[in-house]
């Protein structure tokens, strides 16, 4: 199937909030090819607007990440609501994103570590509101659910800290409130270190979309793995010591 015939599926199943259906026998090979559908949904639903945010993440570090572009009006700041039904939604995740602090544009040479990290305005806390514009999400393809923005919903940008070179991410502990129910966790981000992710994914904009710019966000994975959620829930995600987000589901 074309990139073009599948990034339509996607696009009207978000316009008609009805989830689509996976054609049998239907594979979508490759990360590289799932970005190409990325891309073009994004342009058929913000044409001209570049991301103003970013997710990256990858089980573990022995694995390539995969990344997903999020458009301004799917990131969110405090007051945060969103509408589960609206949206999709499948689940909230409670992360750490880092804000760029400096355009970071394609170049002959590539960017290093310290580099990267001189760029870096401050490390926040962000509620990835995850959705599915599929059918039985949970039995799709990865490349499926990677060209469907890897279930993307919406990020809720919360507080942070912009000292971030002194948090040791490898004991730093987080905790995310969903209604009554709490899950804890420390130092479980799958890559020990979120930053690890922000060379891979420095690399990655500068050959898809012209660079990180200034002012945006890179959300960097799921603390404690998906959460469920439903409406009528507050979420709050705290990493003390850094900061914290909250989103009310409606």
């Amino acid at each position: 199937m074309r990139t073009d015939l599948i990034a339509s599926l996607l696009v009207d199943a978000r316009r008609t909030g009805q989830p689509m259906v996976v054609p049998e026998k239907t594979a979508i090979p490759t990360d590289l090819v799932a970005y190409r559908v990325q891309d073009k949904v994004f342009a058929r639903l913000w044409p001209g607007a570049h991301p103003a945010a970013w997710k990256a993440g990858g089980p573990s570090d022995r694995v390539e990440p995969t990344a997903a572009p999020i458009a301004q009006e799917l990131v969110l700041k405090k007051p945060a609501r969103v509408s589960a039904k609206a949206l999709g939604m499948v689940g909230v995740e409670g992360e750490v994103a880092f804000r760029v602090a400096k355009d970071l544009p394609p170049r002959g040479q590539a960017y290093g570590e310290e580099e990267i990290a001189a760029a870096i305005a401050e490390a926040v806390v962000t509620i990835e509101v995850c959705a599915s514009r599929l059918a039985k999400w949970k039995a799709a393809p990865g490349g499926w659910q990677l060209a469907d923005f890897q279930n993307h919903g919406a990020l809720v940008v919360g507080s942070g800290k912009k000292d971030w070179r002194r948090i040791d991410f490898r004991r730093q502990p987080m905790e995310i409130r969903i209604g009554s129910r709490v899950a804890k966790a420390t130092g479980a981000h799958s890559w020990g270190d979120p930053f690890r992710l922000m060379p891979w994914i420095v690399s990655h904009c500068a050959r898809r979309s012209g660079g990180l710019r200034k002012g945006d966000i890179v959300t960097t994975g799921a603390w404690t793995g998906l959460e469920a959620a439903k409406a009528g829930d507050e979420v709050v995600a705290t990493f003390p010591g850094i900061g914290e987000a909250r989103l009310r589901i409606d």
